[in-house]
C-alpha cells in the first residue's frame, strides 16, 4: 500500500495545479480513472481540496495539520500550505512555510526527532537544502525536507510520515 500512496501523491498534486484550467468534474473523472476510487474535488479561489475513499489532499489558504498526524513528529510553527493524508496506512505529508533558515531547522529537527525517540538514519545536505530520514520501531518512518524559500526569506519544510503495514506483502 505504501507504493500506492507514493504514486497517488504526485497525481493529486498535478490535478490540484490544473483543476482551475479544466474544471472540477473533468479532474474528478481523471483521478477516478487513475486511482480506481471515488473522488470529490472542491476548488475555490484560495484552496483546493481533493477527497478520495483512500485519503485527501488540500493546498492553498487555510490548510492545517491533518487530524491524526503523529504526535511524536515535531511540526514547526509556520504557514501550512499543503496537507496529504493516506488514511489506509495512516501516512501523512505536510508542507510548511517557515521563517527559520534551513540551518536552524536542521539543528531543530535533529534535536526534536531524537527527543521524540526517532533514530536518524540519513542526513543529506546540498546547497540550500537538507533531507533527514528517521525510523521508529520496525514499521514507522519520517522524512523531513528543508529547502530555502528565498521569496519569503525562510524555508519550506516538507514532513512525510509512513507506517508500513506488517501484513503488507507489496
Amino acid at each position: 500500500m505504501q507504493k500506492k500512496a507514493l504514486l497517488i501523491i504526485p497525481v493529486l498534486i498535478a490535478v490540484a495545479l490544473i483543476v482551475s484550467g479544466c474544471g472540477e468534474k473533468a479532474a474528478e473523472k481523471a483521478i477516478e480513472k487513475a486511482t480506481n476510487s471515488q473522488v470529490d474535488i472542491d476548488a475555490d479561489n484560495d484552496r483546493v481540496t481533493i477527497n478520495t475513499n483512500g485519503g485527501s489532499y488540500q493546498a492553498g489558504e487555510g490548510v492545517s495539520v491533518p487530524d491524526g498526524f503523529p504526535e511524536d513528529v515535531y511540526v514547526v510553527d509556520g504557514n501550512v500550505t499543503a496537507a496529504f493524508t493516506y488514511e489506509v496506512d495512516k501516512n501523512y505529508s505536510i508542507s510548511i512555510e517557515s521563517t527559520k533558515s534551513v540551518n536552524e531547522l536542521k539543528t531543530l529537527y535533529e534535536q526534536k526527532l531524537a527527543d521524540d525517540g526517532w533514530t536518524i538514519t540519513m542526513s543529506y545536505a546540498a546547497e540550500g537544502s537538507v533531507t533527514l530520514a528517521a525510523t521508529k520501531g520496525e514499521n514507522r518512518s519520517v522524512s523531513v525536507g528543508l529547502n530555502n524559500n528565498e521569496d519569503a526569506n525562510g524555508a519550506i519544510v516538507v514532513i512525510t510520515t509512513m507506517t508500513e503495514d506488517a501484513t503488507n506483502e507489496e
